[in-house]
């Protein structure tokens, strides 16, 4: 048992100071991970963020700048081939051979892993059925839809039963179904012991099913940690308000008035019955904004807090930036 403990516990991918240029431009700087056995680590950010750089030199088809990569112990800078065969790299729109078949195209790459031959077909098949393309099999390349061609390359990039998955975007044109089932793919995954880094857009989905997120900006991994950790440290504190409104013109008023008065209340947006306002106070604060609205003779059906997502933190975190820089080039601009 503390064998097993010891290994689950086991960082599988670490990085200190790394760096990477291109030329002039810094796409990674001084990015720090500590990534243990069985995590689905989540990268999000913008575009340009430096997500993809990042994943490439894990996979060492980039090599850093400066810094140090260490796979499952080994320090790729000493002994960089040792490791392919444990990462699974699958890049953001890989296609897939457009004049072979699905099954063609997978049993390619098993060769290419030096699986024999007479193994090939089951493990391709195997592969198939964990994507769901099973019954797709003497699917064309060339007929495949985004999506699909998505879980096809997903497919070959389990052939080799990789311990380390670095997977770009991977659920780029999926449908909601195959997103799910990438979502429990990657989970029956991590109980495997099998590591996964992902970058995604979808920060939703990446919440759910990520163990630690990790949020980059202009190269930066600015925070790091788990959706409950990070959704505490960076609280978005929303309120939405459904009241009764016999006639909006006066009970409306009467609405906007306390909110406007209110010292907790910096934004106020109406949605049909609805209020949904940025509250800044706490849930004693929160008890006397009601008051005041029930005594203003407002009918309140509904007064209840939104719950954060990680969009919520990802805007929090880099849009003042953003904004800052808007405002300096407008200013350049004057």
């Amino acid at each position: 048992m503390l064998q097993q403990t010891k290994i689950a516990n086991a960082i599988t991918v670490e990085t200190r100071d790394l760096r990477l240029d291109y030329g002039e431009l810094t796409a990674v700087s001084n990015v720090n991970l500590q990534i243990t056995a069985g995590e689905i680590y989540g990268l999000v950010g913008p575009n340009g963020a430096g997500k993809s750089s990042l994943l490439k030199m894990l996979a060492n088809l980039n090599r850093p700048t400066y810094g140090e990569i260490f796979i499952n112990g080994i320090d790729l800078a000493e002994d960089p081939w040792s490791i392919h065969r444990d990462v699974g790299y699958m890049p953001d729109l890989s296609p897939v051979a457009p004049e072979l078949k699905v099954w063609e195209f997978l049993e390619f790459f098993a060769a290419a892993y030096d699986i024999p031959a007479h193994e090939r077909k089951a493990r391709v098949e195997e592969c198939l059925e964990q994507v769901k393309m099973a019954e797709h099999r003497e699917a064309y390349g060339k007929g495949l839809s985004r999506g699909m061609m998505q879980r096809v390359v997903l497919a070959k990039t389990l052939i080799p039963r990789p311990k380390i998955l670095l997977l770009d975007e991977p659920a780029s044109g999926m449908d909601p179904i195959a997103r799910i089932n990438l979502k429990n793919i990657l989970v029956d995954l991590s109980h495997q012991g099998v590591t996964t880094i992902v970058s995604s857009h979808i920060l939703t989905e990446l919440g759910d099913m990520c163990t630690s997120l990790g949020i980059m900006h202009k190269g930066e991994l600015v925070k790091t940690g788990n959706k409950a950790s990070l959704l505490v440290e960076h609280p978005v504190h929303t309120r939405s308000l459904t009241a009764l409104l016999e006639d909006f013109t006066i009970d409306g008023g009467r609405v906007i008035t306390v909110l406007e008065a209110n010292e907790h209340v910096s934004e106020i947006v109406h949605e049909g019955g609805a209020f949904v306002i940025s509250f800044s106070g706490d849930e004693i604060a929160e008890a006397e904004l009601l008051r005041e609205l029930i005594e203003a003779g407002v009918k309140v059906t509904s007064f209840s807090r939104e719950t954060a997502s990680m969009e919520d933190v990802l805007v929090k975190l880099v849009a003042p930036e953003q904004q800052a820089e808007s405002a300096a080039e407008g200013e350049d601009h004057d």
